[in-house]
């Protein structure tokens, strides 16, 4: 430690009691080591890749609606073209695998394309919507809602840090309506259908989930045209990332499958 701090000419670490702690240069070297020692890695596994021949392995977070209708499509383009390539998929909300994101866990993420606190680089795909939903029995199911129709029942939602529920909440918010009641946080909506329809909460989820079949059968779209929030979808990784062979395969397929969508 001592070689160090001299050899760059400034302290490293101060004396809190009998123990060390890290100034804040020392903070800063630190950090910057972790994204040396990240970069390493991202070589030595690309090496590895191009030296065994094979496509290697892209670790993607999925949201839980693209999981179900953009995911699959990506999957079956994988395994015709490029079969060799491996995906580790992590399901999860915008906030959780935004997390893992920054700490090099994933390589990229596919879902919905919202705001960060870092440079990031993001290639829309689709589009899609997320509305109010319920089970058919619910007193609101098959006739219009207010906002203040809606805010006397219990809902079914993902955690405050989630972008899709903060837009939610400020919509009562700007409207003068009370506060959401929440009797549920979940950290996946679009895993659930059998838990929002027996439950009795209103919920809100991808309009693309409700369409597909195992939500259609148990759920319907509660009609308010307020709370209608539009957005797009796709793929996102960090600005400074180092994109592999095999990630920037799985990135090329997801945005031909998106291209093909709006040809359509």
């Amino acid at each position: 430690m001592a070689r160090l701090e001299k050899d760059l000419n400034i302290k490293l670490f101060k004396r809190i009691g009998r123990g060390l702690a890290l100034t804040e240069a020392g903070t800063i070297l630190y950090q910057r080591g972790l994204m040396l020692q990240s970069s390493w890695d991202d070589v030595a596994k690309t090496m590895a890749e191009l030296s065994s021949g094979s496509g290697g392995v892209v670790r993607v977070g999925s949201a839980g609606s693209a999981t179900q209708f953009l995911l699959p499509e990506v999957c079956k383009r994988l395994q015709r073209d490029v079969p060799d390539v491996k995906l580790e998929i992590q399901i999860g909300m915008n906030d959780v695998l935004f997390n893992q994101l920054e700490q090099h866990a994933l390589d990229i993420i596919i879902g919905p394309l919202v705001g960060y606190n870092k440079p990031v680089v993001q290639h829309p795909v689709t589009a899609d919507r997320v509305v109010v939903a319920a089970s058919r029995e619910h007193p609101l199911a098959g006739k219009p809602a207010s906002l203040r129709d809606l805010s006397r029942y219990g809902w079914i939602l993902p955690a405050r840090t989630v972008s899709m529920r903060q837009w939610l909440e400020r919509m009562f918010y700007e409207n003068h309506c009370p506060a959401l009641d929440v009797k549920i946080e979940i950290s996946s909506l679009a895993a659930v259908p059998g838990l929002i329809a027996s439950s009795g909460l209103l919920s809100f989820i991808s309009e693309n989930s409700l369409a597909e079949k195992e939500f259609a059968s148990r759920l319907t779209r509660i009609d308010n045209d307020q709370l209608v929030m539009a957005r797009r979808v796709g793929i996102t990784y960090l600005k400074d990332a180092f994109i592999s062979p095999a990630t920037q395969q799985v990135i090329d397929a997801t945005c031909a499958y998106g291209q093909q969508l709006s040809m359509k």
